[in-house]
């Protein structure tokens, strides 16, 4: 019996992966020299049918469907079993730092942080997220607790925070943010105020992943697949997460690892070999 893969995406993405340009190409391309036929739905459309199915950056739906989620960097993909970055493989895999990878920190520092210098000012930057005053199950604490301890922590430095662009706050929340003793809320730019900080507090936004290129430290308030160079206060509390963010990591070996070792990389000549390992790993006959 043929095995069948309905792809869920939008009208571009839909178009790349007929064309067979980058990872939605590359997809169907494996798929497809398996012997596989490939079916097209919206991305928003609901699961179900036969076969296996691959949605595109939303939650999976049944034992045989996978999310495809891009990872952070341009050209950069995971297919996963779960769309909760936290949940995913890397996050429960141990890093093991190995030499000869400084390179890949430096190129992608030079692209992220062109036209910013990279230095320590004396202040902690702070990514909000959204949902400012509930703490969600992946939370240590609610962001507005977070801000309040981490001005506790650390009584020297101010906190300078962002709003995140998406996201909608309530008169609530932005009136919960007034007031705050050291805090400021910056209306926007957010790599030069990561560029100048001295290390980054966040629930889990992907800003203290792009820190690590600048090898800025980082305290993670919340469970993310990123987790493994920053201090972790859901793996080891307030008070050891802030007395150990300045201890020498690895950044530049993590990035090498994180990406090019436990991500897939739609360019290269390995990528849709990179592909079809992904796939046979949860189980997909290719």
């Amino acid at each position: 019996m043929q095995q069948v893969l309905t792809f869920y995406l939008d009208d571009r993405k839909r178009g790349m992966a007929v064309a067979g340009e980058g990872i939605f190409g590359r997809i169907v391309t494996v798929v497809q020299q398996a012997g596989w036929d490939v079916r097209f739905r919206g991305q928003s459309d609901e699961v179900g049918g036969e076969g296996h199915h691959l949605v595109y950056n939303r939650a999976v739906e049944g034992p045989r469907c996978l999310s495809l989620r891009r990872c952070y960097l341009e050209h950069y993909y995971r297919i996963e079993a779960s769309n909760d970055r936290w949940d995913w493989q890397v996050a429960q895999t141990m890093f093991q730092a190995k030499t000869g990878s400084e390179w890949f920190q430096a190129y992608w520092r030079d692209r992220l942080f062109k036209g910013h210098e990279v230095r320590r000012d004396g202040y902690i930057f702070m990514p909000l997220q959204g949902k400012l005053l509930i703490r969600r199950h992946f939370q240590a604490q609610s962001p507005l607790d977070m801000i309040k301890t981490t001005l506790a922590a650390d009584p020297r430095r101010r906190v300078v925070a962002t709003l995140h662009p998406r996201e909608s706050y309530s008169a609530a929340e932005l009136a919960a943010l007034q007031g705050i003793d050291r805090f400021h809320l910056e209306p926007g730019g957010s790599m030069a105020l990561l560029a100048a900080c001295d290390y980054v507090v966040t629930q889990n936004s992907s800003l203290a992943l792009t820190g690590f290129f600048a090898l800025k430290p980082a305290v993670l308030f919340a469970r993310i697949d990123f987790h493994h160079v920053a201090s972790s206060v859901p793996q080891v509390g307030v008070d050891a997460a802030f007395a150990g963010v300045f201890a020498d990591q690895p950044y530049a070996r993590f990035l090498h690892w994180f990406f090019k070792r436990q991500a897939l990389c739609e360019v290269g000549e390995d990528s849709a070999g990179q592909v079809a390992e992904r796939l046979r790993s949860h189980g997909w006959p290719v």
